[in-house]
């Protein structure tokens, strides 16, 4: 008596049918084709569908560019929002990235005022000026974030 393999045995008939049932099946855009959404940045109704975003930061001072994605943009402020295949695109690469930061000295300026010294790195990557206006946020005893230009 034979005995009856306990693993499948997929035949060329079976890999064809995946095959043609795989390339029916159409990439989801539920984006594509939107006009009109409401911008977080600027709250204009001018976020339109785009496929020729780029993803353009900045990682312990090496320049990282994605090219080709889709998403939302803005045609007044230029905001960008990128749609969910774009999205694993950038996580997918921006993953394997070791993410850091850079070493500063706390400095005293002048009577109950200390002043930070940004690396050059970080005016490259940030584009700041100096005069600035800057909000500060505590977030802990030894964390803050400063957020530029609000």
């Amino acid at each position: 008596m034979k005995e009856k393999s306990i693993y499948p045995v997929i035949t060329e008939e079976m890999m064809k049918k995946t095959m043609l049932r795989l390339s029916k099946h159409k990439k989801r855009r539920p984006l594509k084709g939107v006009k009109g959404i409401t911008c977080p940045a600027c709250n204009e109704n001018t976020m339109d569908y785009a496929e020729d975003l780029v993803f353009d930061c900045y990682v312990l001072g090496e320049r990282i560019i994605i090219p080709n994605l889709s998403g939302l943009r803005c045609r007044t402020c230029g905001e960008t929002g990128y749609d969910d295949p774009s999205s694993d695109i950038i996580d997918r690469y921006m993953h394997e990235k070791v993410t850091g930061g850079y070493e500063v000295t706390v400095s005293t300026l002048s009577a109950g005022k200390l002043g930070l010294y940004f690396p050059k790195d970080v005016l490259r990557t940030m584009d700041i000026k100096a005069k600035i206006k800057a909000i500060i946020k505590p977030i802990s005893k030894k964390k803050m974030v400063i957020e530029l230009g609000a």
